[in-house]
């Protein structure tokens, strides 16, 4: 079944295709864009390379966005066949190599999101292919009654990268079930009940990591009778760019009064812990201070409740620092982590203390061991991946290159009305789309056209409600780095214009379901 959209594609003239691409690197580089390495300081790091055409300020190539007949048919049976979230146009992706992503068509895009912010070495890292053949042909899967020794390195290096007694790893399959078993360990070490979570806070799509969610959107649309009871979302959020007060110490002082005052009204009393994102990525990429951090750490103290962070889309290395908690010198009971310690593979978990892990053995279904977790070819991949990491100093890298893309986004959201601020940490970013600076409206409908616009100029975005994201992998050039924010810029450019574009961005599942993650 041919849709109206595929209509729609049909009537536009035909993509520059890679060979096209190719040529025009090679006319104005004298070099090939496939498959090479650059050295940059110390660091060594792979990828293809579409067009340097923005960080060398020449004129803009149109990218017509149509697809084959074939590209087309599989969208259909995607559309028919496969539910999940899409953004539309949906196009179908068949290979990746460094920070670029090729649809069936052969198009390259490079990749803003590093898949589901899974991929820090890019796709197809030689290190992590090599490390997949051999264990493919070795070691895939076992019982969980069984360890095996990447497992056990895994988390004996992992447990080095992070301070004081957090050494304890109970693997996980995907960041909710990391989350969850987090929830329980705080349950089980305590005996209390209540988890109080952050406003705009984002732990996960599973039962209980929904509850203590709150994101907005539709995500809890029809689980009310579901979700976990005893949780409390009461944490208020040290959001700067929308609290009702200029002064930041201000705004500290007051979320940190309203939040101890939530707990005593709103919650049993009986707080087994406080879990957050040290920065809520999908509320909005809120950086809190370092004053209100500690403030929250003392919250919990206050309450002999423990302290859980939930790093599943912070770690490793992406913010400037391995762990974005390490920021603030203020250190948690639990940590989770997830997407950029998996290399795109199901080796999440949560990290705690011995004492704490002792007490809850044998307690609330723990230690969390279910058909997954910590199978022998996800944490060989995931260890190989950690190596390279420490390694190439990709920590250092993110905080070196992260200076310079604050500035350079900085640039753009100072040509921009639209683009009412610029969060984030390392080359870990977000921009936060208005109507207008002044009023501060959010605006999902102009971040669907920059997101859309953005595919033309060859950059795959994630657009979410007001928010667009800047996540591309640790290993991009310096160079690949300034290519991309000068496309980003042209496709701001280009929605500011508001162009009738020809889809329907309100099929999006950013805009249809105004949900988040």
């Amino acid at each position: 079944m041919v849709t109206m959209l595929h209509f729609l594609r049909s009537q536009r003239p035909a993509r520059a295709s890679v060979s096209t691409m190719v040529a025009h690197c090679r006319a104005t580089s004298g070099t090939s864009c496939h498959g090479f390495w650059l050295g940059h300081s110390a660091y060594r790091y792979s990828g293809a390379k579409v067009f340097d055409r923005y960080s060398q300020g020449d004129d803009a190539m149109p990218h017509d966005l149509t697809f084959s007949n074939t590209h087309q048919d599989l969208a259909a049976r995607d559309e028919d066949y496969v539910l999940g979230w899409r953004f539309e146009p949906r196009i179908i992706f068949e290979r990746g190599e460094g920070t670029q992503l090729f649809d069936v068509d052969g198009n390259a895009y490079y990749d803003m999101s590093s898949g589901m912010m899974s991929l820090t070495l890019g796709h197809a890292h030689p290190e992590l292919v090599d490390t997949i053949k051999s264990m493919a042909e070795r070691f895939t899967h076992q019982s969980s009654w069984y360890s095996n020794p990447w497992a056990i390195e895994f988390a004996e290096l992992l447990a080095t990268t992070l301070p004081g007694e957090l050494k304890m790893t109970n693997f996980a399959v995907t960041g909710s079930e990391a989350n969850e078993i987090a929830m329980r360990m705080a349950l089980g070490a305590t005996d209390r009940f209540d988890i109080c979570s952050m406003v705009r806070g984002l732990h996960g799509g599973s039962l209980a990591a929904e509850s203590v969610t709150s994101v907005g959107g539709a995500r809890r649309r029809g689980l009310g009778p579901l979700t976990m009871p005893a949780r409390s979302n009461c944490i208020v959020p040290a959001f700067y760019y929308r609290a009702p007060v200029e002064d930041r110490d201000q705004w500290d002082e007051i979320s940190l009064k309203m939040t101890e005052e939530l707990i005593e009204y709103t919650t049993s009393q009986e707080v087994a812990a406080l879990m957050l994102e040290p920065i809520a990525v999908p509320g909005g990429m809120i950086v809190p201070s370092e004053r209100w951090l500690r403030g929250i750490r003392e919250i919990a103290d206050r309450w002999d409740a423990l302290l859980v962070f939930d790093e599943c889309q912070l770690a490793p290395a992406r913010t400037g620092k391995f762990w974005a908690f390490e920021h603030f010198g203020v250190v948690p009971d639990i940590v989770t982590f997830g997407k950029g310690l998996t290399a795109g593979f199901a080796n999440c978990g949560t990290v705690t203390t011995p004492e704490i892990a002792e007490k809850t053995r044998g307690t609330k279904g723990l230690p969390w061991a279910g058909t997954y977790p910590q199978d022998p070819l996800p944490c060989a991949v995931g260890l190989t991946q950690l190596k390279v990491i420490l390694r190439e100093n990709l920590v250092e890298k993110a905080a070196l290159e992260g200076t310079f893309v604050g500035k350079r986004l900085n640039e753009v959201q100072n040509k921009h009305n639209c683009v009412g601020d610029v969060r984030g940490m390392g080359l870990y970013r977000m921009l936060d789309i208005v109507t207008d600076r002044e009023s501060k409206e959010p605006d999902a409908e102009m971040a669907e056209r920059i997101r859309y616009h953005a595919l033309e100029e060859g950059l795959l975005l994630i657009a979410v409600k007001n928010y667009v994201r800047f996540c591309p992998p640790l290993i991009a050039s310096h160079e690949e780095l300034d290519d991309m924010i000068g496309r980003l810029d042209a496709a701001i450019a280009k929605a500011e214009l508001g162009l009738d574009i020809g889809t329907n961005l309100s099929a999006s599942s950013s805009l249809a379901t105004n949900s988040i993650t």
